[in-house]
Protein backbone atom coordinates (compact mmCIF):
# COMPACT_ATOMS: atom_id res chain seq x y z
CA UNK A 1 0.00 0.00 0.00
CA UNK A 2 1.55 3.33 -1.00
CA UNK A 3 1.74 6.28 1.37
CA UNK A 4 -0.98 8.26 -0.38
CA UNK A 5 -3.55 5.48 -0.01
CA UNK A 6 -2.77 4.50 3.58
CA UNK A 7 -6.02 5.10 5.48
CA UNK A 8 -6.98 6.68 8.73
CA UNK A 9 -8.81 3.97 10.68
CA UNK A 10 -11.50 4.89 13.19
CA UNK A 11 -12.91 2.23 15.50
CA UNK A 12 -16.34 2.98 16.94
CA UNK A 13 -18.47 1.33 19.62
CA UNK A 14 -21.56 3.37 18.78
CA UNK A 15 -21.83 6.40 16.52
CA UNK A 16 -19.32 8.39 18.68
CA UNK A 17 -19.54 11.72 16.79
CA UNK A 18 -16.47 13.23 18.46
CA UNK A 19 -14.23 10.34 17.37
CA UNK A 20 -15.73 10.44 13.89
CA UNK A 21 -15.20 14.20 13.65
CA UNK A 22 -11.53 13.87 14.56
CA UNK A 23 -11.06 10.98 12.11
CA UNK A 24 -12.72 12.98 9.32
CA UNK A 25 -10.43 15.93 10.05
CA UNK A 26 -7.35 13.72 9.98
CA UNK A 27 -8.29 11.94 6.75
CA UNK A 28 -9.23 15.21 5.05
CA UNK A 29 -5.93 16.84 6.01
CA UNK A 30 -3.95 13.82 4.76
CA UNK A 31 -6.13 13.48 1.63
CA UNK A 32 -6.43 9.76 2.31
CA UNK A 33 -9.29 7.26 2.73
CA UNK A 34 -11.14 6.77 6.00
CA UNK A 35 -11.97 3.26 7.21
CA UNK A 36 -14.78 3.03 9.76
CA UNK A 37 -14.59 -0.20 11.80
CA UNK A 38 -17.19 -1.62 14.15
CA UNK A 39 -16.76 -4.98 15.86
CA UNK A 40 -19.57 -7.35 16.75
CA UNK A 41 -17.13 -9.93 18.08
CA UNK A 42 -16.83 -10.48 21.83
CA UNK A 43 -13.85 -11.25 24.05
CA UNK A 44 -13.39 -14.86 25.05
CA UNK A 45 -14.34 -14.13 28.67
CA UNK A 46 -17.79 -12.94 27.54
CA UNK A 47 -18.51 -15.65 24.96
CA UNK A 48 -20.93 -17.42 27.28
CA UNK A 49 -23.24 -14.41 27.19
CA UNK A 50 -23.62 -14.71 23.42
CA UNK A 51 -24.14 -18.40 22.67
CA UNK A 52 -26.49 -19.13 19.78
CA UNK A 53 -26.84 -18.19 16.12
CA UNK A 54 -29.81 -15.88 16.67
CA UNK A 55 -27.92 -13.80 19.22
CA UNK A 56 -24.95 -13.44 16.88
CA UNK A 57 -27.26 -12.38 14.06
CA UNK A 58 -28.85 -9.80 16.34
CA UNK A 59 -25.38 -8.44 17.12
CA UNK A 60 -24.64 -8.17 13.40
CA UNK A 61 -27.89 -6.30 12.78
CA UNK A 62 -27.17 -3.93 15.65
CA UNK A 63 -23.65 -3.42 14.33
CA UNK A 64 -24.95 -2.56 10.89
CA UNK A 65 -27.19 0.08 12.45
CA UNK A 66 -24.12 1.60 14.12
CA UNK A 67 -22.32 1.76 10.75
CA UNK A 68 -25.39 3.17 9.01
CA UNK A 69 -25.62 5.94 11.60
CA UNK A 70 -21.93 6.67 11.17
CA UNK A 71 -22.41 6.78 7.39
CA UNK A 72 -25.22 9.33 7.76
CA UNK A 73 -22.99 11.51 9.92
CA UNK A 74 -19.98 11.30 7.59
CA UNK A 75 -21.99 11.95 4.42
CA UNK A 76 -23.39 15.06 6.06
CA UNK A 77 -20.05 16.31 7.40
CA UNK A 78 -17.63 15.22 4.63
CA UNK A 79 -19.51 14.18 1.49
CA UNK A 80 -16.40 13.96 -0.72
CA UNK A 81 -14.32 11.72 1.52
CA UNK A 82 -13.43 8.20 0.35
CA UNK A 83 -14.87 5.82 2.97
CA UNK A 84 -14.82 2.10 3.62
CA UNK A 85 -17.15 0.63 6.25
CA UNK A 86 -16.06 -2.59 7.97
CA UNK A 87 -18.32 -4.74 10.15
CA UNK A 88 -15.98 -7.23 11.81
CA UNK A 89 -16.80 -10.43 13.67
CA UNK A 90 -13.40 -10.38 15.39
CA UNK A 91 -13.23 -9.14 18.96
CA UNK A 92 -12.63 -5.36 19.08
CA UNK A 93 -8.87 -5.27 19.69
CA UNK A 94 -8.15 -7.81 16.97
CA UNK A 95 -10.53 -6.08 14.53
CA UNK A 96 -8.78 -2.73 14.89
CA UNK A 97 -5.32 -4.27 14.83
CA UNK A 98 -6.15 -6.08 11.59
CA UNK A 99 -7.62 -2.98 9.93
CA UNK A 100 -4.72 -0.81 11.03
CA UNK A 101 -1.88 -3.02 9.77
CA UNK A 102 -1.08 -0.52 7.00
CA UNK A 103 -2.84 2.52 8.48
CA UNK A 104 -1.20 5.90 8.92
CA UNK A 105 -3.22 6.56 12.07
CA UNK A 106 -5.89 5.01 14.31
CA UNK A 107 -8.63 7.08 15.98
CA UNK A 108 -10.63 5.63 18.86
CA UNK A 109 -13.21 6.78 21.36
CA UNK A 110 -12.08 6.64 24.97
CA UNK A 111 -12.61 3.62 27.23
CA UNK A 112 -14.83 5.66 29.55
CA UNK A 113 -17.70 3.14 29.55
CA UNK A 114 -19.78 1.61 32.39
CA UNK A 115 -18.40 -1.38 34.28
CA UNK A 116 -20.93 -3.79 32.77
CA UNK A 117 -19.85 -2.79 29.27
CA UNK A 118 -16.19 -3.26 30.18
CA UNK A 119 -17.08 -6.76 31.39
CA UNK A 120 -18.32 -7.71 27.94
CA UNK A 121 -15.68 -5.88 25.92
CA UNK A 122 -12.03 -5.13 26.56
CA UNK A 123 -10.32 -1.81 27.18
CA UNK A 124 -9.67 -1.30 23.50
CA UNK A 125 -8.30 2.25 23.40
CA UNK A 126 -5.81 1.78 26.21
CA UNK A 127 -4.48 -1.47 24.75
CA UNK A 128 -4.09 -0.21 21.19
CA UNK A 129 -2.55 3.09 22.28
CA UNK A 130 0.28 1.10 23.83
CA UNK A 131 0.63 -1.63 21.20
CA UNK A 132 -0.57 -0.47 17.76
CA UNK A 133 1.94 -0.24 14.92
CA UNK A 134 0.99 3.39 14.15
CA UNK A 135 0.08 6.49 16.19
CA UNK A 136 -3.25 6.26 18.03
CA UNK A 137 -5.51 9.22 18.84
CA UNK A 138 -7.96 8.64 21.69
CA UNK A 139 -10.95 10.99 21.71
CA UNK A 140 -13.15 11.67 24.76
CA UNK A 141 -16.87 11.83 24.04
CA UNK A 142 -17.74 14.09 26.98
CA UNK A 143 -16.88 17.23 24.98
CA UNK A 144 -18.18 18.26 21.59
CA UNK A 145 -15.80 18.15 18.62
CA UNK A 146 -16.23 21.90 18.09
CA UNK A 147 -14.19 22.50 21.26
CA UNK A 148 -11.02 21.10 19.69
CA UNK A 149 -9.86 24.40 18.24
CA UNK A 150 -6.67 25.26 20.14
CA UNK A 151 -3.04 24.72 19.27
CA UNK A 152 -1.17 21.41 19.44
CA UNK A 153 0.85 20.36 22.47
CA UNK A 154 3.59 17.75 22.64
CA UNK A 155 5.01 16.67 25.98
CA UNK A 156 8.74 15.96 26.18
CA UNK A 157 10.99 14.67 28.92
CA UNK A 158 14.55 15.92 28.97
CA UNK A 159 15.96 12.40 28.89
CA UNK A 160 13.12 10.48 27.18
CA UNK A 161 13.21 9.55 23.48
CA UNK A 162 11.69 12.43 21.52
CA UNK A 163 12.01 11.74 17.78
CA UNK A 164 8.73 9.91 17.21
CA UNK A 165 6.44 12.24 19.19
CA UNK A 166 8.13 15.39 17.83
CA UNK A 167 7.93 14.21 14.23
CA UNK A 168 4.23 13.40 14.57
CA UNK A 169 3.52 16.66 16.42
CA UNK A 170 5.17 18.77 13.73
CA UNK A 171 3.34 16.91 10.96
CA UNK A 172 0.08 17.60 12.75
CA UNK A 173 0.86 21.27 13.30
CA UNK A 174 1.84 21.65 9.65
CA UNK A 175 -1.22 19.81 8.31
CA UNK A 176 -3.69 21.70 10.50
CA UNK A 177 -1.98 25.13 10.31
CA UNK A 178 -1.50 25.25 14.07
CA UNK A 179 1.28 26.36 16.39
CA UNK A 180 3.12 23.70 18.38
CA UNK A 181 3.71 24.05 22.12
CA UNK A 182 6.52 21.85 23.45
CA UNK A 183 5.64 21.23 27.10
CA UNK A 184 8.20 20.13 29.66
CA UNK A 185 7.19 19.80 33.32
CA UNK A 186 9.93 20.07 35.90
CA UNK A 187 9.08 18.21 39.09
CA UNK A 188 8.61 20.52 42.09
CA UNK A 189 11.69 20.46 44.30
CA UNK A 190 14.11 19.86 41.43
CA UNK A 191 17.49 21.44 42.12
CA UNK A 192 18.19 24.64 40.12
CA UNK A 193 21.17 23.14 38.30
CA UNK A 194 19.11 20.12 37.23
CA UNK A 195 16.18 22.31 36.16
CA UNK A 196 18.59 24.38 34.03
CA UNK A 197 20.00 21.19 32.49
CA UNK A 198 16.51 20.00 31.58
CA UNK A 199 15.51 23.32 30.00
CA UNK A 200 18.76 23.40 28.00
CA UNK A 201 18.19 19.86 26.76
CA UNK A 202 14.65 20.64 25.59
CA UNK A 203 15.82 23.81 23.86
CA UNK A 204 18.52 21.81 22.08
CA UNK A 205 15.97 19.21 20.91
CA UNK A 206 13.55 21.88 19.68
CA UNK A 207 16.29 23.77 17.80
CA UNK A 208 17.02 20.70 15.68
CA UNK A 209 13.36 20.30 14.77
CA UNK A 210 12.88 24.00 13.99
CA UNK A 211 15.43 23.60 11.22
CA UNK A 212 13.43 20.71 9.72
CA UNK A 213 10.01 22.43 9.98
CA UNK A 214 10.81 26.16 9.63
CA UNK A 215 7.22 27.01 8.65
CA UNK A 216 5.78 25.79 11.99
CA UNK A 217 5.74 28.19 14.93
CA UNK A 218 7.11 26.37 17.99
CA UNK A 219 6.84 27.58 21.57
CA UNK A 220 8.76 26.11 24.49
CA UNK A 221 6.73 25.85 27.69
CA UNK A 222 8.45 25.06 31.00
CA UNK A 223 6.36 24.47 34.12
CA UNK A 224 7.41 23.60 37.66
CA UNK A 225 4.57 21.14 38.16
CA UNK A 226 3.76 17.46 38.42
CA UNK A 227 3.96 16.15 34.80
CA UNK A 228 0.54 14.52 34.85
CA UNK A 229 -1.14 17.66 36.25
CA UNK A 230 0.62 19.82 33.63
CA UNK A 231 -0.47 17.63 30.74
CA UNK A 232 -4.05 17.35 31.97
CA UNK A 233 -4.25 21.13 32.25
CA UNK A 234 -2.95 21.41 28.68
CA UNK A 235 -5.78 19.17 27.46
CA UNK A 236 -8.30 21.78 28.64
CA UNK A 237 -7.37 24.20 25.84
CA UNK A 238 -5.45 22.25 23.17
CA UNK A 239 -6.89 20.72 20.02
CA UNK A 240 -4.52 17.75 20.37
CA UNK A 241 -2.01 16.66 23.00
CA UNK A 242 0.76 14.25 21.98
CA UNK A 243 2.52 11.98 24.45
CA UNK A 244 5.19 9.38 23.96
CA UNK A 245 4.38 5.71 24.29
CA UNK A 246 6.01 4.01 27.31
CA UNK A 247 9.25 2.58 25.98
CA UNK A 248 8.78 -0.90 27.46
CA UNK A 249 5.02 -1.45 27.98
CA UNK A 250 5.14 -4.37 30.41
CA UNK A 251 2.49 -5.03 33.08
CA UNK A 252 4.86 -3.68 35.73
CA UNK A 253 5.68 -0.49 33.84
CA UNK A 254 1.99 0.19 33.18
CA UNK A 255 1.24 0.84 36.84
CA UNK A 256 1.57 4.59 36.26
CA UNK A 257 2.78 5.59 32.79
CA UNK A 258 1.89 9.13 31.83
CA UNK A 259 0.20 8.08 28.58
CA UNK A 260 -2.09 5.54 30.25
CA UNK A 261 -3.18 7.88 33.04
CA UNK A 262 -3.83 10.83 30.73
CA UNK A 263 -6.11 8.78 28.45
CA UNK A 264 -8.52 8.24 31.34
CA UNK A 265 -8.95 11.92 32.21
CA UNK A 266 -8.24 13.99 29.11
CA UNK A 267 -10.43 16.88 27.95
CA UNK A 268 -9.22 16.80 24.32
CA UNK A 269 -7.93 14.18 21.86
CA UNK A 270 -4.63 12.61 22.93
CA UNK A 271 -2.21 10.97 20.50
CA UNK A 272 0.12 8.26 21.78
CA UNK A 273 3.18 7.94 19.54
CA UNK A 274 6.04 5.45 19.68
CA UNK A 275 9.65 6.57 19.49
CA UNK A 276 9.96 4.42 16.34
CA UNK A 277 7.57 6.67 14.37
CA UNK A 278 9.41 8.22 11.43
CA UNK A 279 6.66 10.18 9.73
CA UNK A 280 4.68 9.92 6.52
Amino acid sequence: MNTASRPVVVGIIDKQPSALAVAIRQASAAECPLWVVHSVGVPAQAAGFYAGYEVIEDLRKTGQVVLDEARDYIVREAPGLAIEYILSTDEPVRAIEHASTDARLVVLGSDDVPWYERLLRTKVAGHLALHASCPVIVVPEHAGSDTYTGDIVVTLGADAPANGPMHFALEQASAHHASLHVLHAIEPGTAPDEAHRQRSKITEIVAGWRAKFPHVTIFEVFLHEDPEDAVLRATESASLVIVGRPHHPTPLSLTRPLASDILKRTHCPVAVVAESYRGE
